[in-house]
């Protein structure tokens, strides 16, 4: 066996523990403790061939490497409890994404309504006016407010992916 296979083997579980009492993670421990004997290894001519002196070397890179890897956490937990992103938000995310999915697709079958019931199905659904403001703001009769809204709820509905119909919904009942 070669020398350094010896070390590693002498000291690896005894550092193992030493890094997992002060981390709390074995994984990471491991991590730690392998990541220390590489910079040993890397640096074997600027430490004493004495054992003891390999040993001290080892115990103190472990941990500082351990204080390190928890000063780490800490600010990226600090990060993100500033950010204060968390799988809810995740969710919040994606359904957004979905929001806007459905939104993208309403303009969509919006600008393929004739002008007149475009006009009316914005002012009516997408700025929320009522019917008499309509037919106050375009000269019109409350019927032909109403007559265009059908038209264009109908051809939105007819028009519109399935699977954004419930959004669709819940999203007409409150406006």
């Amino acid at each position: 066996m070669q020398k350094e296979e010896v070390l590693f083997k002498t000291h690896y579980n005894g550092l193992c523990h030493f890094a997992w009492k002060i981390v709390g993670d074995l994984a990471v421990a491991e991590d730690l403790v392998q990541d220390s004997f590489v910079a040993y290894f890397k640096n074997t001519e600027q430490v004493s061939d004495n054992e003891i002196a390999v040993k001290n070397y080892l115990y103190s890179s472990v941990r500082f490497a351990c204080y390190n890897h928890i000063r780490h956490e800490k600010v990226q937990q600090r990060y993100w409890n500033v950010v204060g992103f968390t799988e809810e938000d995740n969710i919040a995310l994606e359904l957004n994404m979905i929001h806007s999915e459905a939104i993208q697709e309403i303009y969509r079958i919006i600008e393929q309504m004739p002008t007149s019931c475009q006009q009316v199905f914005r002012l009516g659904y997408l700025d929320g006016l009522s019917n008499l403001e309509i037919t106050r703001e375009l000269k019109i009769s409350i019927n032909t407010v109403k007559t265009q809204k059908q038209r264009g709820m109908k051809m939105l509905l007819k028009r519109l992916n399935p699977e954004f119909l419930p959004l669709i919904i819940f999203l007409l009942k409150n406006i």
